[in-house]
């Protein structure tokens, strides 16, 4: 009988892969596993991007990038983290693609402080053969030059406030031995570039401040920018005073403002946003609690 019963299991087993309601031989380590058996498994959707808003941020960012472009100039532009600048930046070169042609680099703790990285992973974007390494940087950076020059495009740099000073100034270098040929550099930083920049000595930063075509220092998102953005994702009966309270939280800062959003939708879709309200939403995003407490 025991014979029978395993005989009778395994050509309904057999029965059940024709049907295809086994899964086929090497899925999940070779488990068989019956359809039915046991709990789904759970798929998180990913979250879709949310509404991208024209502030005057993103508009003097690009009005930088297009007059450096244009004139192979070198332009900096300084605000606060989390203001936007990155976003506007993605927003131009989706625009402008075609039309003209440029590089984002963003400097890690590693390519911010080793001129030999730094050159390396810049002269990789444009076909330069790193062999060789730290002994010969000066080929490397002759070679990176000479690309630029038969493929100029505008050199974004992202996060320079970590940058040490020599790479800035062989970023001025790159830029000397390239703007005639079209090249143009574009410096994304916290607003402490902008301070060094302007109280350093000749031996350190004069050199490339002397060379700057256009600054541009944002405070980031307007009172009346951020109201007509909270309108817009749907928040109508705010208090006064709760208004104020978040624009005080927010401090200019774009992702403050919508991580503050997506928590406020999540929790508090449809209802009146009170001071009570912007205080619990702050207490859950520490750079709105710092907001907060140092405007007290």
């Amino acid at each position: 009988p025991g014979g029978n019963e395993v005989v009778s299991e395994l050509r309904r087993v057999l029965d059940l892969a024709k049907a295809g309601a086994i899964l086929q031989p090497g899925v999940r380590n070779g488990a068989a596993v019956i359809a039915g058996a046991g709990a789904a498994p759970v798929r998180r959707a990913r979250k879709a991007p949310g509404k991208f808003y024209q502030t005057e941020t993103v508009q003097r960012v690009a009005q930088v990038l297009d007059f450096c472009a244009e004139n192979a100039a070198i332009g900096v532009i300084t605000a606060d983290f989390g203001c936007g600048k990155t976003e506007a930046v993605n927003a131009w070169r989706k625009a402008n693609a075609g039309e003209a042609d440029s590089l984002v680099f963003e400097f890690d703790q590693f390519s911010s402080r080793n001129i030999i990285d730094f050159i390396c992973l810049l002269g990789a974007s444009f076909g330069v053969d790193r062999a060789g390494g730290s002994a010969n940087g000066g080929t490397l950076f002759r070679q990176l030059c000479a690309s630029l020059r038969k493929s100029p495009c505008l050199l974004i740099f992202d996060q320079c406030e970590r940058v040490s000073l020599r790479i800035l100034d062989v970023i001025r270098q790159i830029h000397d031995r390239t703007s005639a040929a079209g090249v143009g550099v574009v410096l994304l930083s916290a607003p402490i570039l902008l301070t060094r920049m302007n109280q350093s000595r000749v031996a350190d930063l004069g050199a490339l401040t002397s060379r700057v075509g256009v600054w541009e220092a944002l405070a980031g998102v307007s009172r009346a920018e951020m109201a007509a953005i909270v309108k817009s994702e749907g928040f109508t009966d705010i208090e006064e005073s709760a208004f104020d309270l978040w624009w005080k939280a927010t401090g200019g800062s774009m992702r403050r403002l919508m991580r503050a959003v997506e928590l406020l939708r999540a929790k508090h879709q449809g209802k009146r946003i009170t001071e009570k309200t912007i205080a619990g939403v702050a207490g859950s995003l520490l750079g709105m609690t710092m907001s907060i407490e140092g405007g007290r």
